[in-house]
Formats: C-alpha cells, sequence, structure tokens
C-alpha cells in the first residue's frame, strides 16, 4: 500500500472516532457511505474513495461493516501494536494526558514520566512513575523508546528535544508552545493549546453587537506591554 497522504489520515481518524462512539450508543452492524458523510460533513462519494484506498469494500444497499472499518483503520495506522512513549514534564497538564484512559484506543502506553522538581520525582500518576531528567536519556535506550511527550517549559524545550533526538526519539508530540529544531527523521506533532484559545477569542469577540470588530489602528501609540510569554 501507498503512503497516504495526511488529508486521508485524517479523515479515517474522524471515522474511526466517530464509528467508536457511535457503536457505543447503539447496536449497529453496518453504516453506509451517505449515512457516514451526512454526520461528519464529507462527501459520500469521499468515504468511499477512502475506504477503497485501505482495502475496504462496500455491499450494495448495505453499506460496510462497521466491524471491518474500524479493524482496517486499526491496522493502518498500527493501533493493534501498542507502542510505548514517555512523558517529559509533569506539570498539571502533564498529569491530565498521564491519566487520561483514551490513548490505549489508539495504542499509546505511556511508561514513565520525567521531571525535574524534586518534589514531584518518586511519586506515581495513575501507576506511571515520575523520575528525574538525568534517567531519561538511559531508560529511553534501555526500552528503546521512539515517543515522547513534551509539555515542558519553552525556556527548556529545545534543550529537551535535542536530548530525546540524541537517545533515539523518533517522534514527539509537542505540547510546549515553541516550535523545536529537529533532524528530518524526526516527527513533530505541535499541539498550541494558546492557538486554539485564540480562535476561540477571536470568533466570541466577533459576536459583540455592542462592541464591532475593528481593525488595529497601527498609527496609535502603543501604550501596553505585551503579555509575558507563556512559561
Amino acid at each position: 500500500m501507498e503512503p497516504l497522504r495526511p488529508v486521508v489520515l485524517e479523515r479515517l481518524i474522524r471515522y474511526y472516532r466517530y464509528l467508536g462512539e457511535f457503536t457505543a450508543r447503539k447496536n449497529v452492524d453496518t453504516i453506509t457511505s451517505s449515512q457516514l458523510g451526512t454526520v461528519l460533513h464529507i462527501d459520500p462519494t469521499q468515504v468511499r474513495k477512502d475506504f477503497g484506498a485501505i482495502g475496504l469494500m462496500g455491499i450494495s444497499r448495505v453499506g460496510y461493516e462497521v466491524c471491518e472499518v474500524c479493524r482496517a483503520i486499526r491496522l493502518v495506522f498500527g493501533f493493534d501494536h501498542p507502542y510505548p512513549a514517555v512523558m517529559v514534564g509533569a506539570g498539571n497538564l502533564g498529569n491530565a494526558l498521564l491519566s487520561y484512559p483514551g490513548f490505549a484506543r489508539y495504542g499509546l502506553r505511556i511508561v514513565a514520566a520525567f521531571d525535574n522538581d524534586p518534589k514531584k520525582v518518586g511519586t506515581f500518576i495513575t501507576g506511571v512513575e515520575v523520575q528525574g531528567i538525568r534517567s531519561m536519556k538511559p531508560f529511553i535506550r534501555k526500552h528503546g523508546i521512539q515517543m515522547a511527550i513534551l509539555t515542558t517549559p519553552v525556556a527548556v524545550s529545545q534543550t529537551i528535544a535535542d536530548r530525546l533526538v540524541s537517545a533515539g526519539i523518533k517522534a514527539i508530540w509537542n505540547f510546549s508552545p515553541t516550535r523545536l529544531s529537529v533532524p528530518e527523521d524526526v516527527l513533530i506533532r505541535n499541539e498550541h493549546i494558546s492557538l486554539g484559545l485564540a480562535q476561540v477569542a477571536y470568533h466570541l469577540n466577533g459576536l459583540r453587537e455592542d462592541e464591532p470588530r475593528r481593525l488595529a489602528i497601527l498609527a496609535q501609540p502603543c501604550d501596553e506591554p505585551c503579555n509575558p510569554m507563556e512559561k
């Protein structure tokens, strides 16, 4: 099978997530491309093309077996072959991610967490031990870990990323609000929470009837400094 384009992978995950939620609510065996397309606002023809790209063939007037669709998507992504990962940063966000039970459905298993706070080192979060940063590289090398989740402050994120790469990490799920520089063979997936909040704020700002949205008048003097960068 040829590598699938990112846009196709994103749609496959949308199908997978919806079918998991749908079957949890209703006991159904089949679904049509029209039904799936209507709910997800995707053209049914595109749904059929996406399924065809991973070897799925629907049955006329019946549709697709939900179990087969989910199994095919899991096979494409390798969800049935759990991959271990380490968490770097055991603050509030790291704690929340470690406590999230839904990662297992996508094959992710967090096996260790690392932090430089002595008060956190030696503690356990949902069964995962928090270790000191100095233990990070030896642990990754010993266990052959290839994925890391990064929730560290901006000031240290690039340094930590460099250490992760030198230890053998090939994919970083980055929750730190900064762009990381890594070799071409290392995948970076950025999750900028601040960007999401900014989009929500912009939308809500446009709903204010008493104060219509205006473009900034740049000729005016700036009397307020920018807010401090996220830490």
